[in-house]
């Protein structure tokens, strides 16, 4: 019943389109195919500079942070061979002291 309500009030709406073939056709001119290349070549010579200033900046970002990061490990690397000479002068002194107290013990056993 709503089906048959609504289809009562749909009224008919006509739409006109204009087919393509209502225009004529025209021809490109050479002068509008040379602005057309000429658009082309500029975009195309505007992207390339554009490419080229980007990559310049990314990679002069890159190296920064390249360098950055040697700078650590470089940095590390020392700290570890502070570190390292630390430990060998700590043992160093271990042995000297077990040594003495070795040479103590043996001279009590002698008397």
């Amino acid at each position: 019943m709503l089906v048959a309500k609504v289809a009562k009030n749909i009224q008919a709406v006509s739409v006109t389109v204009p087919s393509q073939t209502d225009q004529p056709h025209k021809p490109t001119s050479v002068k509008q195919t040379n602005e057309n290349v000429g658009l082309f070549a500029l975009v195309f010579m505007s992207s390339l500079i554009m490419g080229f200033i980007l990559g310049k900046y990314q990679f002069n970002k890159y190296k920064k942070q390249r360098d950055q990061q040697m700078a650590k490990v470089i940095k590390e690397f020392e700290t570890l061979k502070n570190q390292h000479k630390m430990i060998f002068y700590s043992e160093e002194q271990m042995s000297l002291e077990r040594k003495k107290q070795i040479e103590m013990l043996e001279r009590i056993w002698k008397k």
